[in-house]
């Protein structure tokens, strides 16, 4: 037909001429502005097979043809902000057709081949030689890290060596599974704070960029083992970068410390200027006899106080950028100890930087006015050896402008068990409020050491040298006791119980799936035994499970209430793994949770599960609303329930695993929770449906 007198040349009606070609360096699209600054579309140069010449001198690459690059529709075009980008890479082998046909002029490409290890012997790893031989995918934007756990193959085989999919967890958790495993995302395990308006909840922020930031160091040293300047590199501009945002933070922190301050004196100095002017008032008159006289001199005395007043409030507004331009080689400086020495970043740690920073904005406060406040020193006189510096760090008030927002109406007890920060990767977390108090002991206890030795060393530098004994020391010579090295111990992980309105909850995880011995045992979550159902809750809260190492991921959980406000039990959606053991128990099947009766199942439907075990199915209607193990097992993990059924489908069901110890007190004491299923009560069940 192409031969054809009819040949009708369009689109889709002249032929279809498929080509095989590859991308050239970066540097040579358009001096690599294409895919590193203003760019057009969607497109790549190509050199094409057969079409165009093996070597440089005939055609250079930059006077290659651009290819269009088709996108698949799971993707997104960009239209609705939905979009992908692409993935494509110098060096990479493509399949493409010409859009024009025998005129060969616009290229499209479709899909790439995918490079293999043999690609790798043949230059893969090699930079970029000539036409057609492998070379590197990476280039002047998208630099190798020296020494990393990535394949040096940079291939995509079918086969158990090649580069694994990334996990969704952290760098250094994925080193913990294998030494090919790669992470989704260097992020995941970062914090999120959500605005609010807890108290302390600015502090919070500068908490959880501290934490990031140890996070960042944790993972990037896990990709990068022996990075050398280039490591080193990275961590100084992450620091700095972290300097600047903590510096932002502290902006709103230091403004408020000030102005409560301002608000602080207000009075004090109303309440001195009163008291000036009874003492001259009754001086005088006591030395003339005249209250006339007596009231001139001590309205003069008060006049002339005006101008040290004024001088004073003049000086107050200007202190807090003066103090915010000066903490960022302070900042920068903690930060940098912090990476060299702290594994964990600790609450204790935590009330430490803080107290870093209070010390220091206290200091130069007390600096900035000790001129002005020597002015007024006929009011201060009253009130025994004032000192901003004394006032500041006797007053929590006055540190709780160190974060505090706006009220917004909400009380305190409204922030212990709301959603507050997100952990990127994991989900919700209710992080606890920081203690003001707290940070404000820390930072007088480094004051007073400094000042109690007599030593030029601030009670600002203690606390940053204190930093240095982290990692090897439970005991800091500085600061008193904190270690925030590896954890010394290994539970088993928290379950953790927030959001709704509820409160009470309270729940221990059982562990199954057990590999490795002693400290090295490792497992995941099998189930979640309920020790207090809490009251009050609204709706379902939210389960977060945790580990002291930061090791274990992926277990998830969901808790289901009954009508009086109490969580009646919470099931396993995904056991996780690489969670520590610590003490293990002896574990049963009790029962099983009917979460949803499903549609159109039959009597004789059967419930199976992967351990072997059976069980006794009670339907009604179509649905399954019973089901009951036939005899108590010991199981050590999760038993994946099936119903067998022709027609029936959407029943949800979920195992219920406990102690046998609790289960068989519970049992004796006839204290079994809602939905479970005692001895005589299985017996009775299985007696009813066989006679």
């Amino acid at each position: 037909m192409d031969e054809s007198l009819l040949k009708s040349n369009f689109v889709g009606r002249d032929g279809f001429r498929w080509w095989i070609g590859q991308i050239p360096p970066t540097k040579d699209q358009a001096g690599g502005k294409q895919v590193n600054g203003p760019g057009w579309g969607n497109r790549s140069k190509v050199r094409i097979m057969g079409y165009h010449p093996t070597n440089e001198e005939e055609l250079s690459n930059e006077d290659l043809p651009w290819a269009q690059v088709l996108i698949p529709p799971t993707a997104g075009s960009g239209g609705g902000n939905r979009y992908d980008s692409l993935k494509l890479a110098q060096g990479d082998v493509v399949f493409g057709f010409f859009l024009d046909g025998d005129n060969a002029q616009i290229p499209v490409i479709m899909g790439s081949f995918g490079r293999t290890k043999e690609s790798n012997a043949a230059g893969g790893s090699k930079n970029y030689k000539t036409p057609f031989v492998p070379f590197t995918g990476y280039n002047d934007n998208i630099k190798k890290p020296p020494n990393t756990v990535l394949s040096p193959e940079e291939s995509g085989d079918q086969n158990a060596a090649a580069q694994k999919s990334p996990r969704h967890v952290a760098p250094s958790q994925a080193s913990g599974i294998g030494s090919n495993e790669v992470s989704y995302s260097s992020v995941i395990g970062d914090k999120v704070k959500f605005a609010s308006a807890s108290p302390g909840s600015t502090i919070s922020k500068i908490n959880s960029e501290v934490e990031n930031l140890l996070n960042f160091i944790q993972n990037v040293s896990t990709i990068v083992s022996s990075g050398g300047d280039y490591l080193q590199d990275l961590i100084a501009f992450e620091i700095q970068r972290v300097t600047k945002k903590i510096q932002d933070v502290v902006s709103g922190l230091v403004n408020g410390m000030v102005n409560k301050l301002y608000k602080a004196l207000a009075p004090l100095i109303n309440q001195g200027l009163k008291m000036l002017y009874n003492l001259v008032y009754n001086l005088v008159l006591a030395a003339t006899g005249s209250t006339y006289v007596a009231h001139l001199a001590g309205v003069a005395a008060q006049e002339a106080m005006v101008n040290p007043v004024l001088a004073l409030q003049q000086a107050i507004p200007s202190l807090a950028n003066t103090i915010i331009e000066g903490l960022g080689g302070l900042i920068s400086s903690i930060l940098t100890s912090v990476v060299g020495n702290l594994t964990r970043f600790t609450t204790c740690a935590a009330n430490q930087f803080t107290g870093v920073l209070a010390n220091s904005v206290i200091g130069q406060v007390s600096n900035s006015l000790e001129g002005p406040i020597s002015g007024i020193s006929q009011i201060t006189q009253f009130f025994g050896g004032f000192s901003v510096d004394n006032t500041m760090r006797t007053s929590s008030e006055l540190l709780g402008g160190f974060g505090e927002l706006a009220n917004a109406g909400q009380s305190p007890s409204n922030f212990e068990s709301s959603v507050n920060e997100w952990i990127i990767g994991r989900g919700p977390k209710n992080a606890k409020t920081p203690s003001i108090t707290d940070i404000l002991g820390t930072a007088n206890d480094a004051f007073a050491l400094a000042n109690s030795v007599g030593s030029a060393v601030s009670g600002t530098q203690a606390l940053v040298n204190g930093f240095d004994n982290f990692a090897t020391s439970a005991a800091s010579p500085d600061i008193g006791e904190c270690y925030s090295g590896p954890p010394l111990s290994y539970g088993a992980p928290k379950v953790n119980i927030f959001g709704s309105n509820g409160s009470g909850a309270s729940a221990v995880a059982i562990m199954g799936n057990v590999v490795g011995e002693g400290r090295d045992r490792t497992g995941s979550v099998i189930g979640i035994n309920i020790t207090n159902p809490g009251s009050g809750y609204d709706f379902p809260p939210f389960i977060e499970i945790e580990d002291d190492g930061n090791q274990g991921y992926g277990a998830i959980g969901r808790a289901v209430l009954n009508g009086s406000g109490q969580i009646d039990y919470i099931y396993v959606v995904s056991e996780g793994e690489n969670y520590p053991v610590g003490e293990l128990g002896e574990y049963v099947l009790t029962g099983v949770k009917v979460v949803d009766p499903g549609l159109d199942y039959n009597v004789g439907d059967t419930v199976v599960d992967n351990l072997g075990n059976t069980y006794t199915t009670q339907i009604d209607k179509g649905g399954i609303f019973k089901v009951i193990p036939d005899k108590l097992v010991n199981i050590t993990e999760l038993p994946v329930l099936t119903v067998i059924s022709d027609e029936g489908s959407g029943a949800i069901l979920q195992p219920i695993i406990d102690t046998r110890t609790a289960y068989l007190d519970r049992l004796d004491n006839n204290q079994l929770r809602r939905g479970e299923v005692s001895i005589s009560e299985l017996q009775q069940s299985i007696d009813c449906i066989t006679k």
